[in-house]
């Protein structure tokens, strides 16, 4: 009887560590997503020329999501009164939201969304209100994008103009 108590007893403390040594295994912390620089070109075409362009970069991990924020805030009348004149402000400038979504062989499926807004030119005096006109462009696109090559993810002609807007990606694997 001892000896079959003696028995169960190790069993059990060997089932015990088994237990312990699996649920450390388990717990070992993952290693480390690749992150990527993810670089953005605005740019504005004339006549087929580049006349202007920015970038923005940003670094972002498989999976994470990358925010830029860049721009101004502009007051507008929203209500007037006797008493006085009610101000909103408007965001005016780029927003871009992004992130990598799956690793491929040869680059990366990227989601973007992209948001810019200005201030449009208004001749004076005429159908002149206190309030700027503002001008917007959205994107919001999924894409396959080869690492180290630049992509283009959207091109639009201005609305009231003569200028095309181009929006292109570079993804550079760092790590």
């Amino acid at each position: 009887m001892l000896r079959h108590n003696l028995c169960r007893f190790a069993i059990s403390f060997l089932m015990i560590f088994a237990a312990i040594a699996l649920r450390a295994q388990e717990s070992k912390p993952q290693p480390p997503t690749s992150t990527y620089k993810l670089e953005y070109v605005f740019s504005e075409v004339q006549d087929g020329k580049r006349i202007n362009a920015r970038s923005y970069t940003a670094l972002v991990r498989l999976l994470d999501k990358g925010s830029i924020r860049l721009g101004k805030r502009v007051p507008v009348v929203a209500t007037s009164s006797k008493e006085g004149n009610q101000i909103q402000y408007l965001d005016i400038g780029v927003n871009i939201d992004c992130r990598v979504e799956q690793e491929l062989e040869s680059g990366i499926t990227l989601f973007t969304n992209v948001e810019t807004s200005s201030l449009a030119h208004e001749p004076p005096g005429e159908n002149r209100t206190d309030n700027p006109v503002i001008r917007q462009v959205r994107y919001q696109v999924d894409s396959v994008v080869p690492l180290g090559k630049s992509t283009l993810l959207g091109s639009a002609d201005e609305v009231d103009g003569t200028r095309r807007l181009q929006i292109e990606v570079t993804a550079t694997k760092v790590r």
